[in-house]
Parts: C-alpha cells; structure tokens; sequence
C-alpha cells in the first residue's frame, strides 16, 4: 500500500497522481535526460494551484496548512512517478524554512509557485561573524536544483555550532555539474564572502530536526520509486512470456517480485511513521517522542528500497531493461541520485543504534478518535470488575463467559466487536494486568469451529477451551505434505456411525499436551488434489493415537508425530461438510498466519531483547551499522503490523500485510540471534543456558524454525507475489 491509509490521504494521493500522469508521462521523462527542463518546469504552474508548493506551509502565508505526512504523502506520488525538476528539493527547502517560522517572509513566494528553493545536506560554508553581519565563504558541493533555485537553504558552521542560513542565488557562484540523473540537475555553490543578517539564520531549526525532516522528506520519495519498480517489473512479469509461459510463473522470478514489494512495504511503513513523528513533535504532543529515531529508520531502510528495487526491476525486464529508452533507467538514476542525498549511508543505522540505546525506541500505539472514549470507559470499567474477581479458574470463567477471549467472535463465544473496540479491549486488559486465558493454538482453531461447527460441537468444546482448560493441536502436516499441505495422504474411510482414520502426521506442537486435534484426512482419493479431503475433532485420548515427542534441533521436544492408526472418528466430530474441509483448514491457516505476523513468541529473541543486549555490551562500527539495520527492520515490521491494524480498522483486508510482516519479523528475529552469537566470539561457543552467550545460543537454534512453520518463507513469497502483485499461480 503507499504511504497513504487514511482516506483523506488516499484523496490527496490520488489528486497527485493524476497531475503526475498528465504533466510528466514517459517522453517527457526522457526528455529530461535529453535537454534540460524550463525553468521553473511546465508542470509547476499546475502543482502550484493545486496547492501542492504549500501543501504543508500555514495558511498565513498562502499554504494548504497541513503537516508533513501530507507532504510526504505528495512526494512519494512525485517519486512514483520520477517528475524531472526542482519540486522535491524545494518542498524539502520550504519545510526546512517552516520548522524555524511557519510565517517566515520567503515562505508566502514559496507556497505560491513564484519562487523556487533548494538545500543542501551538508557543505564547506563558514561563517566570521563581524558586529551584527555574517560573512560567508565556502563551498557546498553537488546541490540539488541549485541551479534552478531563487534561494538556498545550506548549512553553515557558525561559532562552534552548525546552523542553516537562508541565501540568495544571486549572491552565489553556482556551477553546474553532469548529474547520474541529468532530470535532477545539480551544481557547486560557492560563497564569496556574502554578508547576511541574523534574520537569515534559522536558528530554533536544530542539526538534528533539520537531519529528520530531510532525510524523511527524501525517504518518500525514495519509497514512490520503489513502489513504481516493483509495479513496473510485476507487470512485466505477468505479459512477458519465455518457454512457453509468462516469466511471473518461474518462481524465481516471481520471488524476486515478492521480495520488491516486501521491501517496498516495509520502508513505506518506517517513512508513514517518521512524517507522523515529526508532525507530533512540531505540534508539541507531550506523547511525540523520537522523532529522530523514527527518521533515522526510514533514511535506514528507503534510499536501499529504491536502490534494489530499481536494480531488480531491471533484471525482472531483462536485456530491454538496459536500454536507454526504457523507463528503467529513468529510475534507477533516480534511485542512485536520492541514495547520493542522504549523504554517509551508514550515518543513519548508527543514529537508530544510537537512540535505541540511549533515549529508547518510538513508541508503537493506536491513537482513536476521541469519541470512542466513552465505549473506552465502559470497557475499562467492566475490565476491572474482572480483575476484583479472584485469579485463576473463576476469573477465567468469567472472562470466557463475557467474551473477552476472541472479543471479534460473533456473540455468545465473543463480543461481536468493531475492530476500534477490539483495539481497545486489547489496550485496557494489557494496561489493567489482567490475563486472558491463554489460547495457543486453539486461537487458529476457534474462529474454524465458531464458522463451521455445529451447535452441539460448539457448546461441547468452545466454553472449556476459552477458559483455557482445553488444550487443542493441529494435525495438518504430513511427512510428505508440508508446505504442500493438499497432497496429505492420511485416510478416512466411512464405516457405521464414523470413520476410520489412518495416517502419520508431523510437526504437530505440542501434541502430547493436547486433549482435541484438528485433523485433515482424504475422504475421497479419486477427487482432484484440493476436493476430498475433511476436517475432523480427534480426541487425543481416542484408541490408536499414539504420540511421540519429535526431538528437535534445541534439544526440546515442542514438536511431535503423531501416529493414527485405524482410530474412529464419529460423524458429529467432522467439522463443516464431508470433503469441503479445504475450505475449512484456509480459516484455519489465515489465522495461524495472521496470529504468527504479529507476535513474537517467548522463545526467540525479540527488538526489546536485542536493544537490551546492545546496550550491555561494546561493538566497533561495522558491528554497530549492523545491528542499527535489524533494528530498523525490526521496528518496521512493528509498524507493519500496526498499519495492517489500521487497514482491517477502515475495513480493508489485512491477510497481505500480514504474509509480508511473518516474511520480515521472522528474518529479523533470525538476524537478532545471529548477531548476538557471533558477537560472543570464541565465547560463542558455550552453550550454558544460564550464561548470555548459551541463552543467544538457544535462541539462534530455536529461530531456525520460523521460517519454516506457518507456512515456509517460500510459501509467503509466493502468496505475496500471488495475491498483492497478482503474479501467475504455478502451473
């Protein structure tokens, strides 16, 4: 999804696009590498009155008054569609100018399209200082659109500090230079001794705020390139056919694709954050915190989303993806010309470490509207009656019996809650300390029964289940049918009253603790691979189930086989309709899914866990950039997650966002786990539970498997690159 999820933003991002269309289709593009633009460009009368020049600038000087997750919202279209010319660095140099005085005189030529700005990220500008005048002299190199630019907006070392000043072009020495993106023209500027007056310092814009509001504002449109190479190359794949079938067939390729758009998301998320930060923090909410950290996240994880996704865009397109008159190399220039503006790349990881660490993380929560503060005292008022209650069974009890377990079921197994008061039940239990039962696996199961299940099933089992007394397993997985979950081979044959069951199934946890399965098995071998098979209720205790615990990789035994051997199954445990049980098993496996996504199981490592270790320890640069991209990575699949939440709050369908954050957070837990263990040296080898390096160790060995259960990382590439890029399903 783009940056945009609210609906006002999905408006505004539209308007956009379709100026994008209209004003800088593919000639133009080409053009631009071909001969310079107009100055200003002849797009910008038209972005100019459809107020996007001041779409974040207050209304006092002719602005739209909005904030900069508008802007960004806008420069990430700008991005998608690679406009040639100086509209980025100007907005950029704008916002810079707003954050020292919204009603700074400049600002009223800006906003209205009459004057056009550019900025620098750093330069060799100094500045004497001689009674109430400024002197000025340097160089600051490689300028985005100075050339085009009626004012600068540089940084200049002033005293013992670094400040941003506000020039005139016209009292700079501007020499143009070849750019890799000759559509974003760039120069040298030079400063011969200027004199200037305090007015033009911004001095309340602090290094680090002006460092964030650039680096974010460049991230969004490095995330808008990203975006148009991932759709680029995706529907490239789709027509472009090779032995006989479309290339988006080979998984190869269609894996490729899928990792794009992984990419793509996740850096779309951290740019969605690090705008929302910086409007908190310039609106003085007590809560804003770490809005360098937010940015510092989305300049980690953006220019290296445009960056590869550029580059994959061109091998998805192959030789014609090399040409000159493709429209690949329009944005792979981009790409590399937006990777050159943030300066050092590995500034960015060091400055997510560096907060992490000392200051902490952004916080991660759902702000409501304030009018669901009424349904929010109602809940908490009902969640602290619960807490009056004694612990244990009848707490449980009563908490099973309200519906708080799954409060999304429909009555009486749940609430039949909105998505906005399942987010507040969730929030009033955590901030009230009261524990729901806990489900496990049963939690995927559940929503299968209250779906499909009979009356009698769902009386028999739900109660006893939501007060966590029944323990439930998944008997899905075969020796031979894993990922590939429809070639199961174990039988259910009809006989009197039932069926008798026979098969092998794997990787089943925690089996040995399990009162009830849920079981496929074949009813009819003759139907086609996904038709025939049902969803049985096995009672664990039944004659000729036999259980043995699977030692795994750790050492434990969460794992299990389970052997069924002519076990019978009566007629009221099949689970919705002989031989629909596919149908049945996909609610099943979109839970498990969407529950694995987002959460972060107590036997792995986690971000909080990882930030902790680094904290503890010392590490050299190399180690530092490292770790400061897991933990870019690791903050962003949290606000996947969140904006997936966001998306099933506005009714949209959170299944894809959900597939991607299991891709991501599992590779990141890995990389959490192997990263502390490496770090440990020779030390790395004692494998002591109670000593720091045996507890990495532990989690090293236990990562392994999560990106194998709940649908292998493979599987997910192609249910992303299925079902989000709409790529061919394999033959």
């Amino acid at each position: 999804m783009p940056i945009a999820i609210a609906e006002e933003h999905l408006a505004l991002a539209d308007s956009v696009r379709a100026l994008v269309a209209k004003v800088a289709p593919a000639e133009v593009l080409h053009e631009a590498l071909e001969t310079p633009l107009d100055n200003p460009p002849p797009y910008w009368r038209a972005a100019a009155e459809q107020g996007l020049t001041g779409v974040h600038l207050a209304e006092s000087v002719g602005g739209q008054g909005f904030g900069i997750l508008e802007l960004a919202v806008v420069l990430a279209e700008f991005g998608y569609g690679a406009v040639p010319g100086p509209f980025v660095p100007s907005a950029i140099a704008s916002a810079l100018i707003a954050a020292h005085d919204p009603d700074y005189p400049l600002l009223a030529e800006l906003a209205a399209g009459t004057s056009i700005a550019a900025y620098a990220i750093d330069s060799g500008l100094t500045a004497t200082r001689l009674g109430e005048v400024l002197v000025i002299r340097g160089e600051a190199r490689a300028v985005p659109a100075a050339g085009q630019a009626d004012v600068l907006v540089l940084p200049v070392a002033i005293d013992s500090g670094e400040e941003w000043v506000v020039l005139n072009a016209a009292d700079l020495e501007i020499e143009p230079r070849v750019s890799v993106d000759p559509a974003r023209p760039i120069a040298d500027v030079r400063a011969n001794a200027i004199e200037i007056g305090d007015d033009r310092v911004l001095t309340t814009l602090s290094r680090a705020r002006a460092r964030a509001l650039m680096s974010t504002l460049l991230s969004a449109e490095a995330v808008g390139v990203a975006r148009w190479c991932t759709d680029s190359a995706s529907g490239y794949a789709k027509i472009r056919e090779q032995f006989g079938r479309p290339i988006g067939q080979f998984q190869a390729v269609k894996h490729k694709c899928a990792e794009m758009i992984a990419t793509t998301e996740r850096a779309t998320a951290a740019v969605w954050d690090a705008a929302r930060a910086l409007d908190e923090a310039t609106a003085g909410d007590p809560a804003a915190t770490q809005h360098e950290f937010a940015a510092a996240v989305a300049a980690t994880l953006a220019p290296v989303a445009a960056q590869h996704c550029a580059q994959d865009c061109i091998q998805v397109h192959g030789g014609i993806g090399f040409t000159w008159e493709h429209d690949t190399n329009v944005y792979y220039r981009r790409a590399l010309a937006l990777v050159a503006c943030f300066g050092r790349a590995a500034d960015y990881p060091q400055l997510v470490v560096d907060a992490a660490t000392s200051t902490g993380m952004r916080g991660i929560d759902i702000d409501l509207d304030p009018q669901t503060e009424k349904l929010r005292g109602e809940i908490r008022a009902e969640v602290d009656a619960l807490k009056a209650l004694p612990g244990g069974p009848e707490r449980n009890a009563a908490i099973a019996e309200g519906g708080w377990v799954q409060p999304h079921l429909p009555r009486p197994w749940g609430r039949a809650a909105s998505p906005i008061e399942q987010v507040i039940i969730a929030q009033e239990f955590s901030a009230g300390r009261v524990k729901r039962p806990p489900m496990g696996i049963a939690a995927w199961l559940i929503p299968s029964i209250v779906a499909y299940g009979t009356e009698a099933q769902q009386q028999r089992f739900l109660p006893a289940t939501f007060r966590g007394e029944m323990i439930w397993c998944q008997l899905f997985s075969e020796p031979g049918a894993g990922s590939d979950l429809a070639s199961l081979t174990s039988k259910a044959t009809k006989v009197d009253g039932g069926w008798r069951i026979t098969g092998q199934k794997i990787w089943t946890t925690g089996a040995q603790y399990s009162a009830w399965g849920a079981l496929l098995a074949r009813t009819d071998p003759s139907a086609p691979k996904h038709q025939g098979i049902t969803y049985f209720l096995l009672d664990m205790t039944a004659p000729g189930v036999e259980v043995k615990p699977l030692r795994e990789l750790t050492g434990n035994a969460m794992f299990n086989t389970v052997f069924i051997d002519d076990v019978f199954v009566p007629d009221d445990m099949v689970l919705g309709e002989v031989n629909r049980g596919w149908e049945v098993s996909r609610n099943t496996l979109t839970n498990e899914r969407v529950s694995i996504g987002s959460s972060e199981p107590a036997f792995l490592a986690n971000l909080d866990l990882f930030v902790e270790f680094l904290a503890d320890g010392q590490f050299d640069q190399i180690e530092q950039n490292h770790a400061g991209r897991l933990i870019a990575e690791g903050h962003a699949a949290k606000l996947l997650n969140l904006r997936s939440t966001l998306l099933t709050l506005a009714g949209g369908d959170a299944m894809p966002s959900a597939a991607i954050s299991k891709l991501l957070s599992m590779r990141t837990g890995q990389g959490y786990a192997e990263f502390a263990v490496a770090s440990f040296g020779t030390d790395g080898i004692v494998g002591d539970p109670d000593t720091p390096s045996g507890r990495w160790a532990e989690y090293l060995m236990g990562s392994r498997a999560t990106t194998i259960y709940g649908g292998t990382s493979e599987v997910q590439l192609n249910i992303i690159a299925e079902r989000l890029l709409g790529l061919p399903r394999d033959p």
